[in-house]
């Protein structure tokens, strides 16, 4: 079993969608949970769309994936109805719907809803039946199966059947002819192995321990959202933290400046958006273990940082701030990349950034004292708090105080497993 906020491999593969003088005009998105190229077996749809979502926008970034292009994205008739499409950026994203949706009230209702919102619809593995005349409607693409609809007649019947200001787009093309065949018929987008293969993609990630799984969905769920209440809770867990962070700096969302807290990041995704976002990251398979000792590190040094600064005046303000240095000072241990790609994929302030690139500024000589706190490094301790004019002896009760802190969390992880 993997231990709480221990590093996983995630997964996700793409294949390009191209337009008639072949340059690439989109991917699809494949939720994949190995290197092998293929559809896990036995996945649940709807669970697989969810993580794809989720290694999409939190861990992969939507931007890079997709090279700033559409993402067409399969989508069960629950994750459209569930909000699960909101996340995403209107302009960014093909909602496609799978061929077995069932088309009901619910989901035509939403759909429209989407489409005034500005989200196009593509249908997949499309076989007309005039059942299907309310999707076709709100559709801006639809897919023809090329390894189902085979002949030339039942391809350009389709052709004729769609209205001509929806464009089609034949899949699995296979060899040049089932190409220059879909070109000459009036199809405008191609996808399959004559072009090339899914490619995919792997990255090193956290995993969200359950406790706090369990206490924001508690959370969010309450009529009255309470915004400190959340921000204690996603600063407890490390890879909440780089998640959100991650997501509201992806290019969608659009900040003209940097996040200084964890607090602010929740402000401006708004309620709805936080409800949205912890339901699709929350809902899914978490590790049930315990968080090993590379995290309590992180926890004792984000909230002694952050203990410390709220006791020296020019900085009582940015506790938040402290704390987000803390936890985020390892980073590049937990993912195994530079301390600087990282942080700018974050998107945090200057100040955060100076601080955990080692430059000597207010925020880096709080986790300098941490670090040395770390290593009894006593002398040291001594001349940092001789510098700064901060008592030794309550240096030392908030360092306890930090570790109690941590303990407690680790231990009410415990305790949600009994």
């Amino acid at each position: 079993m993997i231990k709480n906020n221990e590093s996983i491999n995630l997964y996700v593969a793409r294949q390009a969608i191209l337009n008639k003088d072949k340059q690439t005009v989109a991917y699809e998105l494949l939720f994949r949970d190995s290197f092998e190229n293929q559809i896990p077996v036995l996945v649940n749809k709807y669970v697989a769309t969810k993580k794809l979502l989720v290694n999409s926008m939190a861990v992969f970034g939507l931007d890079k994936l997709t090279d700033n292009k559409p993402a067409f994205i399969n989508f069960t008739d629950k994750n459209i109805e569930n909000g699960q499409v909101e996340l995403l950026p209107p302009d960014k994203v093909y909602i496609e719907i799978l061929e077995d949706v069932k088309i009901s009230r619910t989901l035509l209702s939403t759909c429209k809803r989407l489409r005034n919102k500005g989200y196009k619809f593509a249908l997949d593995d499309f076989v007309f039946t005039p059942d299907h005349w309310p999707l076709i409607k709100l559709a801006s693409v639809v897919k023809i199966d090329f390894s189902i609809t085979k002949t030339a007649d039942a391809r350009k019947s389709i052709r004729k059947t769609i209205p001509d200001n929806i464009s089609l787009l034949a899949e699995k093309v296979e060899t040049k002819k089932d190409y220059e065949q879909a070109a000459n018929l009036g199809y405008d987008f191609f996808q399959g192995y004559f072009f090339c293969k899914p490619t995919i993609i792997s990255k090193r990630t956290t995993v969200t321990n359950a406790l706090s799984q369990i206490l924001l969905l508690q959370e969010i769920n309450r009529s009255m959202l309470n915004i400190n209440e959340l921000e204690n809770i996603i600063k407890q867990d490390i890879s909440l933290v780089h998640k959100l962070l991650k997501y509201i700096n992806s290019p969608f969302i659009g900040l003209s400046y940097k996040i200084s807290s964890i607090k602010q990041a929740i402000i401006l995704l708004g309620k709805d958006k936080i409800r949205k976002w912890i339901n699709i990251i929350c809902l899914q398979e978490l590790s049930q273990k315990y968080p090993n000792e590379l995290f309590a590190i992180l926890l004792v040094r984000g909230k002694l940082c952050e203990l410390i600064a709220a006791n020296i005046k020019i900085i009582s303000g940015e506790k938040d701030t402290a704390f987000l240095v803390g936890i985020l000072s390892l980073s590049d241990v937990l993912f195994g990349q530079p301390m600087e790609e990282i942080i700018t994929e974050l998107g945090v302030t200057e100040d955060i950034r100076a601080a955990l690139l080692g430059k000597n500024n207010i925020f880096g000589s709080l986790l300098q004292i941490a670090k040395l706190y770390e290593t009894a490094n006593w002398q040291n301790i001594h001349s940092w708090c001789k510098f700064n004019n901060f008592s030794e002896k309550f240096l030392a009760e908030l360092y306890s105080e930090a570790v109690i802190w941590s303990n407690s969390i680790n231990k009410n992880i415990k305790i949600s497993r009994i």
